[in-house]
């Protein structure tokens, strides 16, 4: 019987889903990604591969588990990994539904509280702002930036506002 392959393109695929998902979780190192993402498929698919074992310490046994995905089809894999991302991004988009005018000007506020003059805030420096927001708001959410930039000292607001002005 002739050993039909699977899908070359799932390659691409699946690991541009994991770079997706690396890219939004930076701390984690990538085996650790693998195991979270893993275990999380384990847990949302009656316990997929998880394998008990004992193993003798001197005279007890303890009792272990470990995950095995060696049996896991690719196709079921790239959809968990799919679903992963989808809800990934829709919590982001969430977070920039909240990047409003008001969170905007609350912010502009505190870089002329540390002494940016009112002429440098202009319809560029606003959209570089816009987009400050939407690329931190993937690692915090747009309340958590602005009490950040709230809580930061006028030398801190002063460096913030040119990083932005120059954002890109």
């Amino acid at each position: 019987m002739k050993h039909i392959m699977g899908d070359p393109n799932r390659i691409k695929r699946i690991l541009t889903l994991l770079q997706q998902i690396w890219e939004h979780q930076t701390d984690v190192r990538f085996n650790q990604l693998i195991s979270n993402l893993q275990s999380l498929y384990s847990q949302e698919n009656n316990s997929y591969g998880r394998r008990e074992v004992y193993t003798k310490n001197f005279i007890d046994l303890e009792k272990t588990s470990y995950l095995d995905f060696f049996y896991l089809e690719d196709d079921k894999w790239e959809e968990f990994l799919t679903s992963y991302w989808l809800n990934i991004e829709n919590e982001i988009m969430l977070r920039r539904e909240k990047i409003d005018e008001d969170r905007i000007d609350e912010v502009i506020g505190l870089f002329m509280e540390a002494g940016i003059d009112n002429g440098q805030i202009t319809n560029p420096f606003k959209e570089n702002l816009k987009a400050f927001f939407v690329q931190e708001s993937r690692w915090l959410t747009v309340e958590a930036i602005v009490n950040l930039v709230r809580n930061f000292s006028q030398n801190e607001r002063t460096e913030l506002f040119a990083k932005v002005k120059h954002f890109i």
